[in-house]
């Protein structure tokens, strides 16, 4: 994957990393929600929680952790076990909505985020399938603060204007993603994701820039 560095970096790095999910009935683990429980219905309806392991921020660049040397002397957002909640009800065989929720459970980090948007499908065929999404992102007063907030220490150590976003809607994004089957074991997927950083994002002083994009290059073996 092509990615910035941390939300709203201008710089960007070529990042390699395996991605897994393993299903069983009710049960699941995958890179992307950690493990836990799921549960669908016939028509339509999903939910599924799990716990996960959030990496937070550093202050330098790193090879597996958003961060940049840019945020030296901001010190490192801490990581946390998160608890994530999933809940969606596909519509029609198009259209999916669906909500997410994080919150860290690490004692004194509380920080919390939504994700809530929209899935369309626009290409089904027996071998390829095109989506499109779009979501707005929301944060609490202490996700926001950790993420895009300069305190008066921070602004001290590092020339930063001290900034206080508050809680709120702090990004949208949109994305295009294209699976292929090659064979029944085999499969490629291709993803462009694009954010735009707002209201309580747009301010801080340690997003360079407003408009960032991630790229995502995924060559899948199912057994």
């Amino acid at each position: 994957m092509v990615e910035p560095r941390y939300a709203g970096s201008d710089q960007t790095h070529l990042q390699f990393e395996p991605v897994f999910s393993v299903q069983r009935g009710i049960l699941f683990a995958d890179t992307m929600r950690g493990a836990g429980l799921q549960y669908q219905t016939s028509w339509g309806f999903s939910i599924s929680e799990s716990i996960y392991y959030d990496w937070g921020r550093v202050d330098h660049s790193d090879t597996w952790r958003p961060g940049s040397n840019r945020l030296a002397g901001m010190g490192d957002v801490p990581g946390s076990a998160t608890l994530h909640t999933l809940i969606a009800q596909q519509f029609c065989p198009w259209f999916t909505a669906s909500i997410e929720a994080d919150s860290d459970l690490r004692s004194g980090a509380s920080r919390n985020h939504v994700r809530a948007g929209g899935e369309i499908t626009v290409l089904t065929t027996g071998t390829d399938k095109i989506t499109v999404d779009m979501d707005t992102w929301w944060g609490d007063q202490k996700y926001n603060q950790a993420y895009f907030g300069v305190t008066p220490t921070q602004a001290a150590r590092t020339g930063f204007r001290a900034y206080s976003p508050g809680g709120g809607l702090y990004a949208y994004s949109a994305g295009v993603e294209w699976d292929h089957t090659v064979s029944r074991h085999w499969s490629t997927t291709l993803q462009l994701v694009g954010t735009r950083y707002i209201a309580k994002a747009h301010g801080s002083p340690i997003v360079t820039d407003n408009v960032t994009f991630n790229a995502v290059a995924a060559l899948n073996y199912s057994f």
